[in-house]
């Protein structure tokens, strides 16, 4: 057998294979990645991960002993569904067990692979393409003004193939029954919904001590258009200029990203300065005090899921989100977290809601509500897909 690529590694035979197309930054899926590595490792069962490249070491992330190969194909989508193709084709004629596909841009390579060979595998979707900012075909989101008659084809032909590629999955999943509702739509099938849980993590007992004032309010994310972090320094500044009895406080906003430099001019603008404080990049020790030390998380973003409210909760924080965040289903009914539309502005009076709970020291002796676990997840997952 060839692959597509010179330098092409392949997982040991036997091996449940995880595959995910690039690794271009640690972030969201690359934990959840590794949390299913944790949940199979925890039964015994041997496995790998599979990528066309590998640029961040996935396997220095890892807390247990983690295998990356990667593929290496060289040239563009089609290039690396054929390499997929192959690779998929040996897992079958070694009768290995079937691997799961992470993401929607490898049921679009799937789908793709499909044209010249039937083969198993599993589809695990965490965004469609609508939350990635791509739309899938001028049908379903609309064709954007001025498009080309060739853009708007290869956006049906990639609608087409990734439709094949849900269609053939042996088993689907997803993160929420909002995505699973839209994926039923585009492409005429409904995914098992498994709610994730919190990386590496266990939901506090009791919750930290935290002076009473100023109010702690704290944002983790990439500082990037949709984490919407601009929300939240309008909000601080709106509540400071027409204050409505709610408590002094703070606002820490932990990342780095393109619109990093934007942000701290809109901060200084809005005046701000002595109220928020831009961490940038921090160590997990310094991440781990911010977290203990802060009684609330904002999240404005729009996202499939939002994993950072349910880990935010297993430290006993409160938490203001958008709507528009997947783990709104999971939430939407505890006092611990304020549900927010009507964009910035509600996101505002949000803000205000929290501080005046979280200016109530009762407030953080509530139970909280039930959340999933890192480990039940990959448990489901694991059992979902008969491994």
């Amino acid at each position: 057998m060839s692959l597509v690529g010179t330098a092409a590694s392949l997982p040991p035979a036997g091996d449940i294979v995880i595959f995910q197309p690039e690794f271009e930054e640690f972030g969201g899926e690359e934990r959840v990645i590794l949390s299913l590595s944790e949940g199979l490792h925890a039964q015994g069962k041997p496995h790998s991960v599979l990528c066309y490249h590998d640029h961040i070491d996935l396997a220095k992330h890892a807390r247990l002993p983690l295998q990356v190969h990667q593929l290496r194909p060289a040239g563009g989508g089609w290039a690396k569904a054929t390499a997929l193709r192959e690779a998929l084709a040996l897992l079958q004629r070694r009768q290995d067990p079937v691997p799961v596909l992470f993401s929607i841009q490898a049921a679009l390579h799937a789908g793709l692979a499909s044209l010249t060979a039937r083969l198993p595998y599993f589809l695990r979707i965490p965004d469609t393409y609508s939350l990635l900012r791509f739309s899938p075909d001028a049908h379903a989101e609309g064709q954007r003004p001025g498009q080309a008659a060739g853009a708007s084809e290869l956006l049906s032909v990639r609608h087409w193939a990734t439709r094949l590629g849900v269609q053939r999955a042996r088993g689907f999943a997803t993160n929420t029954r909002a995505l699973s509702d839209e994926m039923h739509a585009l492409y005429g099938r409904r995914a098992e919904v498994i709610y994730l849980g919190g990386f590496g993590q266990q939901p506090l007992s009791q919750a930290p001590e935290r002076p009473a004032a100023p109010i702690e309010l704290l944002s983790v994310s990439r500082l990037q258009p949709n984490k919407r972090v601009d929300w939240m320094l309008r909000g601080a500044a709106e509540i400071l200029r027409c204050p409505a009895g709610e408590p002094p406080f703070r606002l820490h906003v932990v990342g780095t990203g393109p619109e990093q430099a934007a942000l701290h001019a809109l901060c200084h603008e809005l005046g701000l300065d002595e109220v928020v404080s831009f961490h940038g990049f921090v160590s997990d020790a310094a991440l781990a005090d911010l977290y203990r030390r802060s009684h609330a998380f904002l999240m404005p973003a729009l996202q499939g899921y939002g994993l950072p409210a349910i880990e935010a909760l297993y430290r006993m924080q409160g938490v203001v989100l958008n709507r528009e965040s997947g783990v709104v289903e999971l939430l939407g009914d505890t006092p611990w977290v304020v549900v927010t539309e009507g964009g910035p502005a509600g996101f505002t009076q949000g803000m205000r809601e929290m501080l005046r709970r979280a200016g109530d020291p009762r407030f953080f002796a509530q139970p909280l509500p039930p959340l999933p676990t890192e480990q039940a997840w990959a448990r489901q997952v694991i059992a979902t897909f008969g491994w």
